[in-house]
């Protein structure tokens, strides 16, 4: 069986832990459509097409190339904090995704289990806390660093075990995995990335739809 095969299991959050993918979506149009329905539509297109990226280089990008600005510190501090409240409560109410907690708990007990997030560790941590997650995981990691330093830092450490897998819902989830050389499971049933069965096709990856199919 798979969840017998590896030693370390990283995860991303949402769309793989939470169903969260859509009310990230939901919170930012909520945040930036202050600055206008089409800034506010463009910018959840740039979300959705560069799934896994942190909210600070998103909101950057928002601040910097959607509304071309070039002193923005303040409202960039602002939209960030306004983005947090908003996701912080969405994220304690959505749904697990199908089969986690029963997935979680078939891992061997020695097996080492880390979740790498583009969400804010910090927020991360005190939801998983606040929902009683937080004890099936060694860690929990998420922005500011980005996933690939972290996943970088976690796997030259010599901390975790080989084999090692990262589970994921986004194509920057998947060059994560590949740049560290670590396998890659690919998640269908809650994703945002459209054009995943093209961009797999070839590829070996495994593709699952939930944890509940492992």
């Amino acid at each position: 069986m798979v969840n017998n095969h590896y030693k370390t299991w990283f995860f991303d959050c949402d769309g793989v832990i939470l169903d969260s993918n859509s009310i990230k979506s939901e919170a930012f149009y909520e945040t930036t459509l202050k600055y206008g329905r089409d800034k506010a539509e463009s910018f959840v297109k740039y979300h959705k097409d560069r799934g896994g990226i942190s909210r600070f280089e998103k909101f950057k990008y928002f601040f910097e190339a959607i509304l071309g600005g070039k002193s923005f510190k303040e409202n960039l501090a602002s939209a960030l904090q306004e983005f947090g409240i908003r996701v912080k409560t969405k994220l304690l109410e959505c749904q697990e995704t199908k089969g986690l907690r029963e997935f979680l708990e078939s891992l061997p007990s020695d097996s080492c289990k880390i979740v790498i997030s583009g969400g804010e560790q910090s927020e991360l941590r005190e939801v998983f806390k606040e929902r009683g997650i937080a004890k099936y995981f060694d860690g929990i990691f998420g922005s500011p660093e980005d996933k690939l330093t972290i996943l970088k830092r976690e796997t030259d450490n010599g901390k975790h075990k080989i084999p090692a897998v990262f589970i994921g819902d986004t194509q920057y989830d998947y060059e994560c995995a590949r740049n560290v050389n670590v396998d890659f499971i690919f998640m269908a049933q809650y994703t945002e990335f459209k054009d995943w069965p093209q961009y797999f096709k070839g590829e070996k990856v495994k593709i699952i739809n939930n944890l509940g199919e492992l």
